[in-house]
């Protein structure tokens, strides 16, 4: 491996990353690491920063044995962890700015590389930032909502019940987060769908309208006149005139289809001479990572893919799948709009969805009788990389296992759906059915591999996201209470209470210091 390589290849990533000697000393840090700390350069860390000595890192934030463990050759992550804005500011005497220190906070992943000899080389550290826990989190995924839906009438219950907010809390955090209301930013997207497809000559401007889910006569004309100060006719005649060509490009962009990039030049206008050393140095990563070209064909996996999916060998897939055309994707988990955008240059986290494990294994023949993996959730972050010349070259996806669901079948599937249905009220009958069993004989498998019955496990799910909650200084702990589906004061701050061993305002005041914001490590292939 070439440490030349190694870097050019960290620099292609948009989160934070550094790398270290085995010795601790900071060895590299990429470009979005500088950004993120708003350092002017790399010379106040790289060949000065040592990770191991650093009475911060280890005593103050208590990673000493995780770090230790690290450099012992161990695949660690830990969570929820205070990114030190604050120190970095006053170590290198620079002016932060923007938001408040306590408002960011970081899962950590840290891994080694090995030299030929199989000696540790390098121990890389990535960083996937956290902004003031899940209320921002609820916002852009209503956000995420109304894009995947601008197309449908503007419906507030379903997006309240999509984020598992109120309607009144999720307006107040919209406003706050975004600087407006959710119906404001859906009439902006809807706006600027339709100026899209005005755009397209082919269409009427009635048609025009009629394609962006909007009637020609009704409320969106009128709005449209006064958001751009003259009518949709008048705003036609300002465009100029396009081909055929500009005009499809116009339309694919409006309604949701893809125009891959052209790539015929690819290998010459790449910053390496030979793909091969990308490829090379990501096989050392344990993430599992995937590269599309700009067609969307899929030309390179990394081992810890066909580890994690339980897929026999590369050539399963290689050749054999494009993410542009997968319908199971694009349509079944709505994720075109997301894979659209990545494949026009954005950079795109995807976050819990659910790997098709059945549909793998339905491909590929693979499922395997040892192999206990039930489901499998995960956060995928989508970038593009480009030519010199500024085209596609690719598209890069990386997966951030989230939850892991293995064990007994059945057992793992109802952990699933109590996971997944946590803001709703317990039913029994409804988790049985969900897995095809009666409820007692449920309960008794339950316990059998659990040691406790589905209710204590539910019960777990929702002290645990309430800690979550309560964590978040921007929630009162009404808030937090309210934004978890609770009533407050009521029977769960009591139960809270019984199982925690303190009261929720007391838990608050706790994991705010350094000695509550305990470490959970977990090795990164279950994390």
């Amino acid at each position: 491996m070439r440490e030349a390589d190694l870097f050019a290849m960290l620099e292609l990533f948009p989160l934070p990353m550094e790398v270290f000697l085995p010795t601790g000393l900071s060895l590299f840090i990429n470009k979005a690491f500088l950004e993120f700390f708003r350092l002017p350069d790399a010379s106040a860390i790289v060949g000065r920063f040592n990770v191991l000595q650093d009475p911060y890192i280890n005593q103050k934030l208590g990673l000493a044995d995780y770090l230790q463990r690290v450099f012992a050759g161990e695949i660690l992550s830990v969570y929820d962890i205070r990114a030190p804005l604050e120190e970095a500011g006053s170590r290198y005497a620079i002016d932060q700015g923007g938001e408040p220190a306590n408002e960011m906070y970081q899962d950590i992943i840290c891994f080694p590389l090995a030299d030929e000899e199989g000696t540790l080389a390098y121990v890389v550290a990535l960083f996937k930032t956290k902004h003031i826990y899940q209320s921002r989190l609820d916002i852009i995924k209503a956000k995420e909502y109304i894009d995947a839906h601008w197309l449908e009438n503007f419906d507030p219950d379903k997006i309240s019940r999509d984020c598992g907010l109120s309607r009144y809390h999720l307006v107040r955090l919209f406003k706050k987060y975004m600087g407006m209301t959710p119906y404001s930013y859906y009439q902006e997207l809807k706006i600027q769908k339709i100026k899209e497809a005005l755009e397209d000559r082919r269409y009427s401007i009635s048609q025009a309208f009629a394609l962006c889910g909007a009637d020609y006569s009704g409320n969106f004309a009128e709005l449209f006149k006064k958001k751009l100060g003259m009518t949709p006719s008048q705003y036609r005649k300002t465009l100029p005139v396009q081909t055929g060509k500009a005009q499809g490009a116009a339309a694919a962009s409006c309604f949701g289809g893809s125009q891959p990039a052209d790539d015929s030049s690819v290998a010459g206008g790449f910053a390496w001479e030979k793909e091969e050393r990308l490829f090379q140095t990501l096989q050392l990563f344990p993430l599992p990572i995937q590269i599309f070209n700009a067609r969307g064909d899929i030309i390179f996996i990394n081992e810890a893919v066909l580890k994690a999916w339980n897929v026999a060998e590369p050539s399963l897939i290689l050749g054999q799948y494009n993410l542009l055309k997968d319908s199971l994707v694009n349509e079944e988990f709505g994720l075109r709009d997301h894979i659209r955008r990545t494949f026009q240059g954005e950079t795109v986290l995807i976050q819990d969805i659910r790997v098709p494990l059945e549909s793998f294994w339905q491909w590929y023949k693979s499922r395997s009788s040892v192999y206990d993996v039930e489901a499998i959730y995960t956060d995928i972050l989508n970038f593009p990389v480009f030519q010199d010349s500024g085209k596609l070259a690719y598209v890069v996806s990386v997966f951030f296992t989230s939850r892991i669901y293995q064990g007994e079948p059945n057992v793992a599937k109802a952990k699933e759906y109590l996971e997944n249905c946590w803001r709703q009220e317990f039913d029994m009958a409804a988790l049985a059915a969900a897995v095809c069993l009666s409820p007692a004989h449920l309960v008794r498998l339950f316990k059998k591999h659990t040691g406790m019955t589905p209710y204590s496990y539910y019960q777990g799910i929702k002290i645990k996201r309430l800690k979550e909650a309560l964590r978040n200084k921007n929630l009162s702990v009404a808030e937090a209470f309210v934004a978890c589906g609770f009533d407050y004061p009521g029977n769960f701050a009591r139960f809270f209470k019984e199982k925690v061993g303190m009261t929720p305002s007391q838990y608050r005041k706790w994991a705010g210091n350094s000695k509550g914001n305990k470490v959970e490590e977990n090795r990164a292939g279950n994390t």
